[in-house]
């Protein structure tokens, strides 16, 4: 029996489907990718990075970036780690934060005709946990605007909850 650390994480094009429907419209999957390390500076924020080094450790980090019929953009982000107690903390935590963002945005790929937001573009997070992982999305307008939160909270909904089934039903798996 292989233990929770050693299984691998779930794989991008399982966690992360092409096109996602919802109440708002159809989100299309611009790009995914599995990165390196699960704090690498670019990707996480020091608070997150500081918590996974305090835990037993984190498997894997995969990302993902989508847009909507309006352009307005969602990252994804699924932090597997190795033991499910700390995806419990780690969730209680950065829920409890909600205007700490440690999980950064991703830049628009090359012709995909989104704009890359300014620093300062209005922003929201959400994240779920399923067995050992965690999954962030984060959700901004595509003209940047910082008001309507909830309105985007809405929107990100659907996306976040199927890419949350999708963990839940691998994990549940193996």
């Amino acid at each position: 029996m292989t233990t929770a650390a050693a299984r691998p994480v779930i794989p991008p094009t399982e966690a992360f489907p092409a096109h996602v429907g919802g109440g708002t419209g159809t989100f299309t999957k611009l790009g995914a990718a599995t990165l390196k390390s699960c704090t690498e500076r670019d990707s996480v924020g020091p608070n997150l990075a500081a918590m996974i080094a305090e835990s037993k450790g984190c498997v894997g980090e995969e990302i993902a970036l989508y847009k909507d019929a309006h352009d307005n953009q969602f990252n994804l982000a699924i932090f597997t780690m190795k033991d499910p107690q700390d995806t419990v903390k780690l969730v209680t935590r950065l829920t409890m934060a909600f205007d700490d963002y440690e999980v950064a945005a991703q830049a628009p790929p090359p012709g995909s005709g989104l704009r890359t937001l300014p620093a300062d573009s209005g922003m929201v997070q959400s994240f779920t946990g399923e067995g050992r992982a965690m999954t962030v999305g984060l959700a901004q307008w595509s003209d940047g605007r910082t008001r309507d939160y909830q309105q985007l909270v809405d929107h990100l909904e659907p996306l976040l909850k199927k890419v949350s089934e999708n963990v839940t039903r691998y994990e549940s798996a193996h």
